[in-house]
């Protein structure tokens, strides 16, 4: 359909219905479509970092340390086998908030953690937020203004809407124990 048919008197009033509902579907779509995983330069180490919405797979995009950190990392940690029978119930419900850095020193050390305690309880991704910040911990383009995460990594956990507690930069105990703590509440 071309601009001219649309203002074209002949047009008729059904196949302008079809056209908006089909706008009416798709404009939503196309603006709340967040591309995943893009990559800025970070001067300071001459390479790669994640920016905005991410997922999983972002880490091994980049030209960065990242990768390889997050890899041995997450090879590397055992989590605490009763903290995680306590921890898989209280799961169900639970929405959780991650802004990281991947040029961050403790983001390599416990975001590979955390997703290692996820998989081992067999989590469901879809209920996770990934934000990778730039050195000044924005991210143009997603809500971390308004989540007040000034250090990296904020592991945030929401139910019903409601933020149940945080884990900011670096755990009091183990993360599986200061996750179940924060899900007891």
């Amino acid at each position: 359909m071309t601009a001219r048919q649309l203002f074209d008197s002949s047009f008729k009033p059904k196949n302008m219905r079809k056209f908006v509902f089909i706008a009416l579907l798709l404009i939503p779509a196309m603006a709340f479509t967040q591309k995943l995983n893009q990559k800025t330069a970070d001067v300071k180490k001459n390479n790669e970092m994640l920016i905005g919405y991410c997922n999983r797979e972002g880490f091994s995009t980049i030209n960065s340390d990242f990768d390889s950190a997050y890899q041995a990392e997450y090879a590397a940690y055992h989590t605490d086998a009763a903290t995680m029978k306590l921890l898989r119930p209280m799961l169900k419900g639970v929405k959780v908030t991650l802004v990281m850095a991947s040029w961050c020193s403790d983001s390599k050390e416990w975001v590979p953690r955390f997703y290692k305690i996820m998989d081992e309880l067999h989590y469901n991704y879809r209920k996770l937020t990934l934000i990778c910040v730039d050195r000044s911990k924005q991210a143009p383009g997603t809500q971390v203004e308004t989540l007040k995460a000034d250090k990296v990594p904020t592991f945030i956990f929401y139910r019903k809407r409601v933020e149940l507690g945080r884990i900011v930069e670096v755990p009091s105990d183990l993360l599986e124990k200061d996750i179940l703590k924060i899900l007891m509440k």
